[in-house]
């Protein structure tokens, strides 16, 4: 077989070779830049030295910091599963109209940016927004009747709509391959329902509810543009904002650096919990549940269930459509009422030459680099990714996890972390005359790279060894059979892997907005200082752009997934 025989040639044509490419990319773009800067947290003018950690431990302020970014990835958490659970349920053991519509919608809040999300609460639930617009023509009052933006709860809220589809769309599938043989014995011996949930479906449910709610929390924990924005000052700052206020301007690397430390520490942490637990489940046995069409349901399981979703789409929808409204909207003056427009549109398009103002400039050129970004980020990551894929696959490894698992890192690490991590080589010179486009093409692409390669290295694996036997008799071997064989049978996932790199490199904010000081503006870093100058029709108009785009490579993602199966 062609694995025995590539196994006998030695480590040097085995995989760990091959892979130095790969390899030597990510030590350059990832580990060294993370590395100096988490090393910086250990050192002092006196040389190598605890004592910035001590100085954090023994600190009011930080130990406030500390707790405060664990409770609010906490509390987020659990309101998440709270408010997933029950979609869970109704995923699981329903079958209604328009199910499959419902279930797509719901994943729209997890495909966003961060920065959108913060747009769409801000212009839903602010002072000025819809909701209180609404209310104080209800109820005749002179002045909102609802103060939540930047505070705890609008950091919470923002949380909870931006991370319960990933409880409500594992626990679903979790609880459907649960099957009902217990369920239905149990009732023969005469359990209530709400014994039987509590004795019987909840433990069997809780590794799926755990896995969930490790992701939820990793993701709260490392939350940046919902607390930059919707915390509204230093009184709601998570160690993520912390380390980006100590060393972007505060220039404070050794604070920064011990505080991006013990961050990184705790998320990779809880990268390798989750990645262990699912290690662990992937491989369980699903039985099939006999699902109830909505006919067979009772009166009162309609109305519930038609509740829920009418407050999950008030909830998702609400923010994402004023958005959208706004952008079709503009004021001639700040007295006078909104009149419907195209202008924010048209001034996208415009050439360099024809603009009319510092607005008109600021979209049209974040969208050019948005685009020019996307589209860079997404062929250098769909390389990369399908030749790390490829070997990973085809290729014996000495230690095939532990490579796996290296290549996949960058999953847990905060991309402030390596963003600050660029930022100090690039200060510095260390990194030599690199332009800040490039610098961003390489900080996206090593943040999309785990997900290409989640797309990829499943679909290389799954390809017969028989097909490619007979395409080495036929003379295509090595590279040209990569080229001519594999790749077009792993056609879905190098779509959806792309997908996922444009989607990733269009929203991303974090890294962006630490090396955008050279000028450098991109339709997140546009939305955000526009948030900051009030410009809400301008900003709602790249929104738009942003969310239409976002919304149809998950698309091809969902579409080129249910091919691929």
């Amino acid at each position: 077989m062609y694995t025995m025989q590539v196994r006998k040639e030695g480590f040097f044509k085995s995989g760990e070779l091959r892979l130095l490419p790969v390899t030597l990319f990510l030590f350059l773009t990832f580990y060294l830049p993370v590395t100096v800067l988490l090393l910086k947290g250990l050192q002092t003018d006196a040389g190598w030295s605890f004592d910035w950690l001590r100085e954090m431990a023994g600190s009011p302020y930080y130990r406030r910091i500390f707790t405060f970014t664990l409770s609010q990835a906490f509390l987020s958490t659990i309101l998440s599963l709270i408010l997933g659970l029950p979609g869970g349920w109704i995923l699981a053991h329903l079958d209604f109209p328009g199910k499959k519509i419902i279930k797509a919608m719901t994943t729209i809040p997890f495909i966003l940016p961060s920065i959108l999300v913060v747009l769409g609460f801000i212009l839903f639930w602010g002072r000025q927004g819809v909701v209180n617009a609404v209310l104080m023509s209800l109820t005749g009052a002179d002045k909102p009747v609802l103060d939540v933006l930047y505070s705890f709860k609008a950091i919470l809220l923002a949380h909870v709509f931006y991370n319960f589809p990933i409880a409500l769309r594992l626990i679903g599938a979790w609880w459907e391959g649960l099957g009902d043989n217990q369920h239905q014995a149990a009732r023969l011996l005469g359990a209530s329902e709400r014994r039987i949930f509590r004795t019987i479906t909840l433990p069997q449910l809780m590794p799926g509810i755990i896995s969930a709610g490790t992701l939820i929390f990793l993701y709260c924990f490392m939350s940046f543009a919902v607390v930059l924005v919707l915390g509204g000052g230093p009184r709601y700052s998570t160690m993520e904002v912390e380390v980006y206020r100590l060393i972007k301007y505060s220039l404070d690397f050794g604070r920064g650096g011990a505080l991006a430390l013990i961050e990184t520490a705790a998320t990779l942490f809880l990268t390798w919990f989750y990645i262990r637990r699912e290690n662990r489940t992937i491989h369980r046995e699903s039985m099939r549940r006999q699902k109830m069409h909505w006919r067979e349901i009772s009166l009162r399981t309609k109305v519930l269930v038609s509740l829920y979703f009418l407050v999950i789409l008030f909830i998702i929808f609400g923010p994402i459509l004023t958005v959208m409204i706004q952008s079709f909207l503009e004021q001639t003056t700040r007295s006078a009422p909104p009149v419907l427009s195209l202008r924010w549109y048209r001034e996208m398009i415009h050439s360099p030459g024809s603009f009319r103002g510092s607005s008109a400039r600021l979209l049209a050129e974040s969208l050019r680099n948005s685009l020019f970004l996307g589209f860079s980020t997404l062929a250098l990551a769909l390389l990369i990714g399908s030749y790390a894929s490829w070997i990973l696959a085809r290729f014996p490894l000495k230690f095939p996890q532990l490579t796996e698992t290296m290549i996949m890192m960058p999953m847990g690490v905060s991309s402030v972390v390596l963003g600050m991590g660029y930022l100090w080589l690039l200060r510095g010179g260390r990194m030599g005359a690199v332009p800040a486009m490039a610098s961003i093409v390489l900080a996206h692409t090593v943040i999309a790279l785990p997900f290409v390669m989640r797309a990829l290295t499943p679909a290389m694996k799954r390809i017969r060894q028989d097909l490619l036997d007979a395409s080495r008799l036929m003379g295509a071997g090595g590279i040209r059979q990569f080229l001519t064989v594999e790749l077009p049978l792993v056609k879905p996932g190098l779509i959806s892997g792309g997908a996922f790199a444009l989607a990733i490199s269009l929203g991303e904010i974090n890294a962006t907005l630490i090396l955008s000081d050279a000028g450098v503006s991109t339709i997140p870093i546009a939305i955000y200082n526009l948030i900051g100058n009030y410009k809400f029709y301008s900003a709602c108009a790249l929104g738009t752009v942003l969310i239409l785009i976002c919304m149809a490579a998950f698309a091809l993602i969902d579409a080129f997934e249910g091919w691929e199966n």
